[in-house]
């Protein structure tokens, strides 16, 4: 058996899904998820000063990785970037009210954790949490977890191996639509996710420049919220 060309054919396989994708789709799915690198861009400005930033810069890095897996067939490990991308996107908020938390982790003294992040207590999304950095969010924490919870649930049985994901994914590396849109649909939820959990806890910390550069994005998503139409409809200056 020659080694090197064994997987000099699975790279050609995957150069032949993303030909699949792209006769299937168009471009405009792969163009939209890769375009949500440049709203995760426009965050950092909250945080671009402070220690949490590295663990966001480690999520934008494993959503490329994520969105190339998928671009490539490797349907399980999409899902699986996917899921680590928004468990670090979370904790890049957990660890901005939690310093020691993250200088743990840092020293690799403490891990990540699902539940801490999700709890209704003590959580991203919990009302006391959300309560403390910008109060006139805290009510709408409860529809953004149980979300956050869905999506993350759903990526999960992929990481785990649930027998309906074998059922629904290709045993090769071979385009597969349905799996292919699902993903970007997750994409599109943890996004929605993500810019509440930063809006409610920074948008009242961020200079007038990172606030204007920030505004579409947050508007676009979750601009039906009145926290968020109060603070966009202040005059320049007045934060």
């Amino acid at each position: 058996m020659d080694v090197v060309q064994y997987y000099r054919e699975l790279i050609q396989n995957s150069n032949t899904v993303l030909g699949a994708m792209i006769e299937a789709n168009g471009t405009e799915a792969l163009t939209a998820s890769h375009n949500y690198l440049l709203d995760y861009d426009a965050l950092k400005m909250a945080i671009a000063d402070r220690p949490e930033a590295a663990v966001f810069d480690s999520a934008v890095k494993e959503y490329q990785f994520a969105l190339f897996a998928l671009a490539s067939g490797q349907y399980r490990h999409a899902f699986g970037g996917l899921r680590l991308f928004f468990e670090l996107m979370l904790a890049t908020v957990q660890f901005s009210a939690h310093e020691i938390d993250y200088r743990m982790w840092a020293k690799d003294s403490k891990d990540i954790n699902w539940s801490a992040l999700k709890d209704s207590q003590t959580g991203v999304f919990a009302t006391n949490f959300i309560r403390a950095f910008n109060p006139d969010f805290s009510d709408c924490g409860k529809q953004y977890l149980a979300i956050a919870e869905a999506v993350y649930r759903e990526c999960s049985e992929f990481v785990h191996g649930n027998a309906g994901t074998h059922a629904i994914l290709p045993t090769d590396i071979t385009f597969q639509n349905d799996v292919f849109c699902s993903w970007h649909n997750k994409a599109t939820t943890m996004r929605l996710a993500i810019i509440f959990a930063f809006s409610a806890r920074y948008l009242n910390y961020v200079d007038r420049d990172a606030t204007e550069r920030m505004e579409p994005i947050i508007t676009d998503v979750i601009g039906d919220l009145p926290p968020v139409r109060a603070i966009f409809a202040q005059p320049s200056g007045a934060q």
